[in-house]
């Protein structure tokens, strides 16, 4: 495995939780506002904002990865989309719902390919060559699957982009016309305390992603502050809900976690 490359991934998992984080407080305001006029969307952007703190974390995770000595267990994520359970009827509720389901997809990978680096330093640290060669394939596999998820993502935002604003235009929504109390309130409502205690409308969107770990809601504490519940006030509206600055910085990490791996 390049540790030059396992440098790089750290270093970019860093600055995408960052990235991700923006994108949840930018998407709770969003939701907050079209609540006013379009509950059913509203949820799905709010669902959306909670699986972006969700993937901060696990982000974070990586970047600060221990190493363990449960090296004997291989995990690769098999996680996938059940369509069939995806929530929404609106063509627009359903995209951002399809959105969710893939950054929940996202996490599932990152959550494996976190598993298996923690597991490959611990068989490295005893010696034990071939569980470190069995970790090492785990990481090539859940790294492509993790960038692969997160490639979908970035083929998703632009959808996004143009959901909301067909909304804002369509609904009249107001970014400025709810305040952070409203906002905090409706995450509570909709995503909940934390994603471990999902609010209705996330329980109803994991229940479409079919695989994946039995814990995949339950963040590790990373000491990231909360994008939503911990601000003492809202973000700027942004030009578009899901800018250039996330895209590249996804690209930038899928890249990286494709070239952890590398044949001698």
């Amino acid at each position: 495995m390049s540790a030059e490359q396992r440098q790089a991934v750290k270093q970019q998992a860093t600055q995408t939780a960052l990235l991700d984080n923006n994108a949840a407080a930018a998407l709770a305001t969003a939701a907050a506002a079209v609540a006013l006029f379009s509950p059913p969307h509203a949820a799905a952007l709010g669902v959306g904002s909670g699986l972006f703190w969700l993937c901060a974390n696990y982000r974070q995770s990586i970047a600060n990865d221990p190493p363990r000595d449960d090296f004997g267990d291989v995990w690769m994520t098999t996680a996938q989309l059940d369509e069939a359970q995806l929530p929404g009827e609106e063509s627009r509720e359903r995209l951002l719902y399809r959105f969710d389901a893939q950054q929940l997809l996202a996490c599932d990978g990152l959550y494996a390919l976190l598993r298996s680096l923690e597991r490959y330093d611990g068989a490295v640290a005893v010696g034990d060559i071939d569980a470190a060669n069995s970790q090492a394939e785990a990481v090539r596999h859940n790294g492509e699957t993790a960038a692969t998820h997160q490639d979908t993502l970035i083929g998703l935002a632009l959808e996004v982009n143009s959901a909301w604003a067909s909304l804002r235009d369509e609904l009249g929504v107001d970014w400025n016309a709810v305040s952070l109390a409203d906002v905090q309130q409706f995450y509570r409502d909709t995503v909940g305390e934390s994603p471990q205690e999902p609010g209705p409308a996330l329980e109803a969107l994991a229940a479409s992603v079919v695989d994946g770990a039995s814990d995949l809601l339950e963040p590790f504490d990373t000491g990231l502050d909360h994008p939503v519940l911990a601000p003492n006030e809202l973000p700027d509206e942004p030009q578009e809900l899901l800018g250039q600055g996330y895209i590249d910085g996804w690209s930038s990490m899928s890249a990286a976690m494709r070239s952890l791996v590398v044949d001698a």
